[in-house]
């Protein structure tokens, strides 16, 4: 079944209703809010930000708090807090699996138990045969 259009958000997307689950912001502070609390990890450049800006609104999961001097403040939407708690809780369910399975993986799957290539052509070789490396 093909996904609904922002079912999954992107990171981006993420960490900008993040920086507006504080409360309303204009894109400057959005920008910094996500590069501060990701460690530089994820940097919102203009394009982008203006973009994903431009595509909440239309999705309804902002909308425009008013303008200060230059500056246009946005609001997050209850649609907006969903999309953001909804990814939250997937990203968290990942996560959770992820611990379970390295608990909980068996033998067979872990890290160097599994033959090289070498080993899997030479069990397929017909007897006395031997594996051109």
């Amino acid at each position: 079944m093909p996904k609904q259009a922002m079912e999954n958000l992107t990171e981006s997307m993420f960490y900008l209703l993040m920086a507006l689950q504080r409360g309303d912001a204009c894109g400057a502070e959005i920008t910094a809010y996500a590069t501060q609390i990701s460690g530089g990890a994820v940097r919102l450049g203009p394009a982008t930000l203006y973009t994903l800006l431009a595509r909440f609104e239309k999705e309804g999961f902002l909308t425009d708090a008013g303008t200060v001097g230059c500056k246009r403040y946005y609001r997050l939407t209850a649609a907006g807090k969903a999309a953001y708690e909804g990814e939250r809780a997937r990203l968290q369910r990942c996560l959770n699996d992820a611990a379970r399975a390295e608990i909980t993986a068996p033998a067979s799957l872990t890290k160097g138990d599994v033959p090289d290539e070498t080993v899997l052509q030479r069990d397929r070789l017909p007897s006395g045969a031997q594996p051109v490396l």
